[in-house]
């Protein structure tokens, strides 16, 4: 009769596992990660728990075998949206609700500070069946930071969180508030199959006692079964005598997670690796017969050098006033070019976006209607927005159109110049393939330009991936400036 009193009077959530809101983390330790790429802004989760003793005080908990379901969704790119719907399938000890229940309903937001470190907040609303040890009564609130660490194959995760929870007394333990620590650590067999450790624990601020700080560790692995689904499997047992904490535990989950599990699409004219490394290949081959060819030439003896000389000495005698004549006309036609201002607006033609049409320095020589986003250097054409690309792609967005008709006319107003389109990109990732992005959307600019009617034979297309910064790669914004196109004026 006691305990059936007890159980009567129970309504604490004795619930230690609360799964993480993405893949980006395991299966209880959040990532540092929100759902940045609109390509998949989506996440569903729905897994299974099945705990062995997880309550060993009266009213006890012999067996429980629980479940939930989750949505995570991408705001934009520095916020993600979750919500978590728990339930109980089945309990069975001394406990009045035993059979299919709806738990505490977990609502949340996450933003990322940095590529290392994100801080999310959520709410618990009191949804869960009376006496069922999975429900607070009343709505609790919790401040998570999570830091994340990558060296080579292995990732680390750490989470430090306050919650905060109404008072309740059970069992000789006072629960409350709680201060809860979360250690993982995952090894990456491929993009698409891990195995982590977890270490969970937490404790009341209102008695730091055996019972209030349970402590429980799970092992488990996640590997994608397509480009969309993964499943996910793990083994956990406590390691003190605390509320909470089973004495086993076994979950299993499954994903829908296509940022996890989606492999990276290769379209356009991007290059692959084969591709790439006979480039090289084709390249050190031209350099090692240049060397050789320098290296015959410097054994032929001085004799041979000597008896050049003689003659080109003796040509040159005869061509001095011949060259000195065609010399003064090119410094005159090369200082006319410099001055010329066709459209009389006091911009150099050479420097002038619109060198038939009078315009304001101000506006880079073009009528004030004309807006100019294109500056014209004497070694580059410099672009005050930028060329946007599709995510991890070589297909240029509509919205740099502007742009590129701009660049293209400046091009076509000065057809003797030669112009190198280079493209570059920030280290996230393989320095090979980003290489090869580059290079990939650097060919995408110059088929956009051939066209818009610039001529093929004046354009070259570079990828310098990530060996030429402008702003540190450490964050958001350092990365967002690293990925660029420029033009630089090579002749």
């Amino acid at each position: 009769m006691t305990f059936l009193v007890a159980a009567l009077l129970a309504q604490v959530n004795l619930s230690l596992l609360r799964p993480a809101s993405g893949s980006d983390g395991f299966l209880g330790v959040e990532g540092a990660h929100p759902l940045t790429s609109p390509d998949f802004p989506l996440e569903l989760q729905v897994g299974f728990d099945a705990a062995w003793l997880p309550v060993r005080r009266a009213p006890r908990v012999d067996r429980r075998l629980g479940g939930w379901v989750q949505l995570a969704a991408r705001l934009n790119d520095d916020f993600q949206l979750f919500a978590q719907l728990p339930g109980t399938l089945r309990e069975a000890g001394q406990v009045t609700a035993t059979g299919f229940g709806v738990g505490d309903i977990r609502l949340g937001v996450r933003h990322g500070f940095s590529s290392q470190v994100a801080g999310q907040l959520s709410i618990e609303i009191p949804t869960a069946q009376p006496d069922s040890l999975t429900g607070d009564d009343r709505l609790v609130g919790e401040a998570l930071v999570s830091a994340e660490q990558r060296r080579g194959q292995w990732q680390l995760l750490e989470n430090a969180y306050l919650r905060f929870r109404p008072p309740r007394d059970f069992a000789g333990a006072r629960l409350g508030n709680e201060l809860g620590l979360r250690f993982g650590t995952a090894f990456s067999y491929s993009p698409r199959a891990r195995a982590y450790g977890e270490l969970e624990i937490q404790s009341s601020f209102r008695d730091l006692s055996q019972a209030t700080l349970p402590i429980e560790w799970r092992a488990g692995a996640t590997v994608c079964a397509n480009g969309v689904l993964a499943f996910d499997a793990a083994f956990g047992t406590r390691l003190d005598e605390a509320l909470g904490a089973p004495s086993a535990r076994l979950v299993a989950a499954v994903r829908y997670t296509p940022s996890m599990c989606h492999p990276p699409k290769r379209e356009g004219p991007e290059p692959g690796l084969q591709e790439l490394v006979a480039k090289i290949a084709q390249e050190r081959a031209a350099r090692e017969a240049a060397q050789a060819l320098e290296n015959t030439l410097a054994l032929l003896g001085p004799s041979e050098s000597n008896a050049r000389d003689a003659v080109l000495r003796a040509e040159a005698a005869d061509l001095v006033e011949a060259s000195e004549a065609d010399a003064l006309a090119r410094v005159k036609a090369w200082a006319d070019d410099d001055t010329r201002d066709s459209d009389g607006d006091g911009i150099p033609d050479r420097i002038d976006n619109c060198p038939h049409e009078k315009g304001p320095a101000s506006n880079h020589g073009c009528p004030p209607a004309q807006k100019q986003i294109v500056v014209l250097r004497e070694d580059r054409i410099d672009i005050l927005d930028k060329v946007y690309f599709a995510t991890a792609r070589a297909r240029i967005e509509k919205r740099s159109d502007k742009l590129l008709d701009q660049v293209a006319r400046v091009l076509r107003e000065h057809p003797g110049l030669l112009v190198e389109v280079q493209g570059h990109t920030d280290d996230r990732g393989s320095a090979v393939t980003n290489t090869a992005l580059s290079q990939a959307r650097a060919e995408a600019v110059v088929g956009a330009l051939i066209r818009r009617g610039v001529k093929a034979d004046r354009l070259e297309a570079r990828g310098y991936g990530p060996s030429q910064p402008v702003a540190p790669n450490k964050t958001r914004a350092g990365r967002e400036k690293n990925r660029r196109v420029e033009f630089h004026v090579i002749k």
